[in-house]
């Protein structure tokens, strides 16, 4: 429910400026994912060092993420604890000028990490306030994977050009993408929720509800086996001689799959249904997975890279799907803060820290791990379908 404010604005409007925001928002991302574990390599970190940094800050998220979703709930304004977030991550960035050791560095990654991945649910609580989760969503949401492919394909040229970039180069890049994810916080639309329709107990309420935790626990489960390629893919693939503006490429045409699903997918979001969509992101993520444990053949691993359309795309927009389906609008921020907190911060910060301690040991066939994961994930996903069958969550069930 849109604000006063807000509300004269055009449907096209409103898109524009949502699309606005997550292209700044994933831009960052395009920087982070790709090249934090360069730059914690360059300060003397290892892979069980790196692993344990990123999938730390993730577990707070798991706490953060929530809390901060929770407030919102109560307040029914999603918009100014986003902006307080996105000016708070940037000032946690110039810390990382100076941040040296591990216990630093852990503490740096922590605090931006608390501040950075609360972003995301406050924004996705916006969007599908503001457009239908069936089809406008994925057309305002693919700017971001645009964006994210525009800075991991640039990164990688700017790699080779350079010979290597510094640390703090690095870090310039990341302060520089977050001025402009602050400056299209602004334009945010506001999206609150009617006084009337405020939660009162979201936490228990979801937490209580059974289709609910199993969705959390299943989609945490297939995001965790993205724990070695976000963690050591870069690492993996420079080993193995592949360049830098290569492996750029490689990231930026699995986002490109994604962003085809999002801008064309409505057809088959609408005839799969939250269910069918993560369904298939767990059976195609572990294919993906095996392929990648397999080899380092360029050709072959180009065209599995095609599967992150399944493996975290058709599973994004399957979890959007089922919020707004069994998530009333009120308990929409906690909702959001949960799965991003459970899912995308201490699933993906668990399969990190696998992730490093097997590739330290096994290097590649540390991808088996993550087969494994999407693979138990899918009678998971099924049994969730059986016992949720359509229902809306109700405060009946705190």
């Amino acid at each position: 429910m849109l604000a006063s404010s807000d509300s004269d604005q055009s449907p096209v409007n409103l898109a524009i400026r949502l699309s606005l925001f997550y292209a700044s928002y994933f831009l960052v991302a395009g920087v982070l994912f790709p090249f934090l574990p360069l730059l914690l390599e360059a300060r003397g970190m290892n892979p069980l060092q790196i692993s344990l940094l990123m999938a730390l800050a993730l577990w707070l998220r798991a706490a953060a993420g929530p809390l901060v979703a929770r407030q919102a709930d109560r307040s029914g304004d999603s918009r100014k604890p986003l902006l307080a977030c996105a000016a708070a991550s940037f000032l946690v960035m110039l810390v990382f000028y100076w941040a040296e050791g591990f216990w630093v560095l852990l503490l740096a990654n922590i605090a931006f990490f608390f501040a950075y991945a609360s972003i995301g649910p406050l924004a996705e609580t916006i969007s599908l306030r503001t457009v239908s989760a069936e089809s406008g969503y994925g057309r305002v949401r693919l700017w971001g994977s645009v964006s994210f492919i525009v800075a991991a394909v640039a990164g990688g040229f700017a790699l080779d050009a350079q010979g290597g970039l510094p640390a703090a180069t690095i870090v310039t890049l990341l302060l520089a993408t977050l001025a402009i994810l602050i400056i299209a916080s602004f334009t945010m639309p506001r999206a609150a929720a009617k006084s009337e329709e405020r939660a009162q107990a979201p936490l228990m309420t979801l937490l209580r509800n059974w289709p609910f935790v199993i969705f959390l626990l299943a989609t945490a489960m297939i995001h965790a086996a993205h724990g070695v390629y976000y963690g050591f893919s870069t690492i993996h693939w420079t080993s193995v001689g592949f360049s830098n503006s290569t492996i750029g490429l490689l990231w930026g045409e699995g986002v490109m799959a994604e962003i085809l699903l999002f801008a064309f997918g409505s057809p088959l979001v609408r005839r799969m249904g939250p269910i069918g969509l993560i369904a298939t992101s767990a059976a195609l993520g572990a294919l993906r997975w095996a392929v990648l444990a397999m080899t380092t053949e360029l050709w072959i691993i180009a065209l599995v890279q095609l599967l992150h359309a399944a493996s975290f795309g058709a599973m994004h927009l399957g979890a959007m799907l089922f919020i707004t389906r069994a998530v009333p609008n009120a308990y929409a921020n906690t909702a959001q803060g949960l799965l991003g907190g459970l899912t995308y911060g201490a699933g993906l910060g668990g399969g990190l820290l696998l992730a490093g301690w097997l590739y330290g040991i096994y290097g590649a066939d540390a991808y088996w791990s993550s087969a494994a994961l999407s693979a138990l994930a899918l009678p998971m996903v099924l049994w969730f379908g059986l016992i949720w069958r359509g229902q809306v969550i109700t405060p009946r069930e705190a």
